[in-house]
């Protein structure tokens, strides 16, 4: 390609300056506003009362509005130039696109293992799943109030999740791939399909981005099958993709698109992939407060080491590049900074400051608690290290996504928590996972011995995977297996336990008497949140205001008023731990309804037959 082509298809450097001077502008008068709020608070109505409520929910909505408008019109652009760039690309290489059922057939030939250990997978993550999980429990109340007549509109529950915050946390796109998914189906269970789909494209990513580190393909049979085993079966994917509640899902596979992307472009100088790397990168940065690092770091690494000549740049070998398009993309996606810092300001620092409700991570543990695979990961990380630094390998892309991961992991370590075994530790996990498979393509898949065939190979990668997971499970408490099973439990008790209460409700009501249910304030489950669909008379909450405990009607019969229990009531709880009802049965004599009896933490049904 020539450098006049190069020219017309690259953004200039002109505006890459005039786009980082605006930004910079904007970023100065937002922390000018967000000075104001602080030194004159005065000025503006109390947070707390009526009118400064109006004012910041008016605010969050007028400023998320306008970035989503900005947004929605820079990812439109991004898209048309892929389209147009793509087509010319296929026409002067003479490209030929594989169909995807025939690509669908030919996988499943060459990759029969895998294949059955990802449909396994899919079935155990949608076998026993509910809505009666956690956050979903109020998610879904929202997504059924128009009795499914008002598909295609906009979800309170997920809009106030992201982006009507003001306590300092940053992720206005989490979650939207579900919120754009409800508009077609409600039903858990397919969103459940979708992110068993979304974790088999991670793995395949992971292969392809290890396929384009070298020439040849060496990422064959055995190294999908490791990484698919090591991928799936671990703590922190199975929490994070047995149910669709945690970021670090959509986080990883924007993550995986933007490295293998990244990687094309580097690898062939393809503009489609220029535009297409700076996309999922600007959709990225915005999906996790500190997922930034995992986009502008790797960026950043490469645009340094590559001025000094000393990373293994196939686009500098292939072309006599001018300074001026030395790193262009580069310069882009680390400009990326100014936009977050920006975006930032306005949408999250200014409305938190005002709302003055403290962050988010105020109760934060501040934990680093390491496991197996993170020490793994840092003798790969070291060995690399030393290769490169001796001069037999150059700094490459895997090299600076490994940066990243562990200023990622510190930044949790600091901002709130490190857990290897944790959902949020899953963008690390699936770095080491990566580079346990590079380990193994130079050890095993790129060597020439005879007695290395594509069997033994198989079964060294299914031996090695076993054992790395044996110790997984010998070295700590939080396994998979331990992980996966308590959250089926959790969500197979508060689904029986519900549907009890239905039973029993119905039998009271049909013998003619009131049906009146107490909660303790802290469940779950109200009556904005499915309670509502069992036919009481009165809701009550028991609520602790001012140290004194209190019965308060929530919904129903006398709503508002302050309630004494009487025989016949239910006291219930579904989802927490049975001591919440310590406060709720001091004066009263019970009689057990319903006990969920393999677990003592949640699951009871009782009913008064006497007050004291």
């Amino acid at each position: 390609m020539s450098h006049k082509t190069l020219s017309n298809h690259y953004q200039s450097s002109q505006t890459l300056i005039k786009l980082g001077v605006t930004l910079s502008i904007l970023s100065a008068v937002g922390l000018a506003i967000w000075g104001w709020v602080l030194q004159q608070p005065g000025i503006l109505p109390s947070p707390d009362s009526k009118a400064g409520k109006a004012l910041l929910s008016q605010y969050l909505g007028t400023t998320h509005d306008a970035w989503l408008i900005l947004l929605a019109f820079t990812l439109g652009y991004l898209i048309i130039r892929i389209s147009k760039n793509t087509r010319k690309e296929a026409l002067n290489n003479k490209e030929t696109f594989k169909r995807p059922l025939e690509s669908t057939i030919r996988f499943i030939r060459q990759n029969p293992i895998a294949t059955i250990l990802f449909i396994a997978y899919a079935v155990a993550m949608i076998s026993g799943t509910t809505y009666l999980y956690k956050d979903m429990v109020g998610w879904y109340e929202d997504l059924v109030q128009g009795h499914l007549l008002n598909n295609f509109s906009i979800r309170g529950a997920f809009v106030s999740e992201t982006m009507r915050r003001s306590d300092y946390r940053f992720f206005p796109l989490a979650h939207q791939d579900l919120h754009i998914l409800s508009w077609f189906s409600i039903q858990i269970k397919t969103w459940i399909l979708l992110s068993a789909a979304e974790l088999i494209a991670i793995v395949l990513l992971s292969v392809k981005f290890l396929n384009g580190l070298h020439p040849g393909k060496p990422a064959q049979h055995s190294t999908l099958l490791l990484i698919s085993t090591l991928l799936l079966i671990h703590p922190s994917t199975g929490t994070a993709f047995f149910h669709v509640i945690y970021s670090e899902r959509l986080l990883c596979l924007v993550f995986m698109l933007f490295i293998t992307s990244y990687l094309e472009y580097r690898n062939h100088r393809k503009l489609s992939a220029f535009y297409l790397t700076f996309l999922w990168a600007l959709i990225g940065i915005f999906i996790k407060d500190i997922a930034i690092l995992l986009f502008v770091i790797p960026p950043a690494c490469l645009w340094i080491l590559d001025s000094k000549g000393i990373t293994s740049n196939q686009q500098e070998q292939s072309e006599n590049r001018t300074s001026k398009h030395r790193n262009q993309l580069e310069k882009w996606l680390c400009s990326l900074i100014l936009v977050f810092i920006t975006s930032y300001i306005f949408l999250a620092l200014i409305p938190s400051s005002y709302a003055a409700e403290g962050a988010y991570n105020d109760d934060a543990p501040y934990l680093l608690i390491l496991d197996l695979r993170f020490y793994i990961f840092s003798l790969i990380i070291l060995a690399r290290a030393i290769t490169i630094l001796s001069g037999r390998a150059q700094f490459n892309l895997l090299d600076a996504i490994n940066i990243s991961a562990i200023s990622y992991a510190a930044a949790l370590a600091l901002t709130y928590e490190f857990n290897a075994n944790n959902y949020l530790a899953l963008p690390v996990q699936l770095i080491a996972t990566i580079n346990i498979g590079w380990a193994w393509i130079w050890m095993v898949e790129k060597k020439n011995y005879k007695y290395l065939t594509k069997n033994i190979k198989l079964i060294l990668s299914i031996s090695l995977s076993a054992l790395i997971i044996s110790l997984d499970h010998i070295t700590t408490d939080e396994t998979f297996a331990h992980t996966i099973s308590r959250l089926k439990m959790e969500q197979s008790i508060t689904q029986e336990t519900y549907e009890k209460l239905y039973e029993v409700s119905r039998d009271i009501r049909e013998s003619g008497d009131d049906v009146n249910i107490i909660i303790n304030e802290s469940s779950r489950l109200s009556a904005d949140r499915h309670l509502d669909r069992i036919h009481y008379k009165s809701l009550i909450e028991y609520k602790e205001i001012d140290g004194n405990g209190l019965f308060i009607i929530h919904d129903g019969a006398g709503k508002g008023d302050i309630y004494s229990p009487k025989a016949g009531d239910l006291i219930v709880n579904l989802d927490k731990k049975i001591d919440l009802l310590t406060p709720l049965v001091k004066n009263v004599k019970t009689k057990l309804v319903y006990k969920h009896e393999p677990s003592d933490g949640t699951g009871i049904i009782l009913r008064i037959s006497k007050v004291y």
